[in-house]
């Protein structure tokens, strides 16, 4: 939000899911760990949506940091979020920096429409038409960021060493 002087949730949202689209496919792992799920507008990262809309299921953990560092628009400009402070750069990596200003770069002042459009992928598409909870599947995300078939191998052998270690 420091590079945009601030946006609406919506772009804020799919900026951070493109960012990690393509840290996952460029990289093989994830810059964000929430779960995306597939809305009738696009993904969203949930744990961060539900703090910033101020829903119930909100990790009290991550509010708080919001609370400190985001300030929400008041009255007809609700869905705007800025910085109130610098961020600090410390807890992100070369990788993560690279990916989120590529993804601010392409998304960030895209019309709604076409961000909409550009976020209808073959992943959102799956999750989407699911029953229950419609979360979007990291190999698909990589897919869709284009993940070599390589990456895609590298990621799932992770998920499964991950999955086995948990």
């Amino acid at each position: 939000m420091n590079k945009t002087n601030g946006l609406d949730y919506y772009h804020v949202f799919k900026v951070i899911y493109f960012a990690n689209v393509a840290h996952l496919a460029k990289y093989g792992s994830l810059m964000v760990s929430d779960d995306f799920c597939a809305l009738p507008d696009g993904p969203v990262p949930s744990n961060l949506y539900n703090c910033v809309k101020g829903e119930q299921f909100c990790d009290k953990d991550l509010q708080s940091m919001l609370d400190e560092s985001v300030s929400k628009g008041k009255d007809d400009a609700y869905y705007m979020l800025e910085a109130k402070r610098e961020a600090d750069e410390e807890y992100l990596s070369k990788a993560d920096i690279e990916v989120l200003d590529e993804s601010i770069s392409e998304n960030a002042y895209l019309p709604y429409g076409d961000l909409r459009a550009k976020s209808h992928g073959e992943e959102w598409k799956r999750a989407f038409e699911q029953h229950g909870r419609k979360v979007v599947d990291v190999i698909g995300m990589a897919k869709d960021g284009m993940a070599s078939d390589g990456m895609i191998a590298y990621i799932k052998e992770n998920l499964a060493v991950e999955d086995a270690l948990s």
